[in-house]
């Protein structure tokens, strides 16, 4: 699950993306902004952001416990100035269909990845 939310989103494609989660699921990217409810409002956001051409890479296993996984990515970012670089540790819950219930986006601009 872990890997197709990463390869959809660095192809930029936000139909892809939002049919990995649950109908109800929650989206909080970045942490302690607004949290984005269902499949509808998750498409909105990402939907925003395809043309952007950013590319993500897994750093590392995923930790798994229960359904719930944690995993950090490098976001590769262009820019006109050339490509920015971070960090970001996602936090994801799983429901029973193996669909994305709930994530967590933790962004680390400092990190060097």
């Amino acid at each position: 699950m872990c890997d197709a939310y990463i390869a959809a989103m660095t192809v930029g494609d936000p139909e892809r993306t939002a049919s990995l989660f649950s109908t109800t699921a929650t989206h909080e990217e970045p942490i302690d902004t607004p949290v984005r409810k269902g499949r509808d409002e998750i498409f909105a956001f990402l939907d925003q952001y395809k043309d952007l051409g950013f590319r993500l890479t897994r750093l590392g296993p995923v930790t798994v416990v229960g359904n719930r996984g944690a995993f950090q990515v490098r976001v590769d970012i262009p820019t006109p100035d050339g490509t920015r670089s971070m960090t970001a540790t996602d936090l994801v819950t799983v429901d029973d269909e193996g669909l994305i219930s709930g994530i967590v986006v933790l962004p680390d601009a400092e990190a060097t990845p």
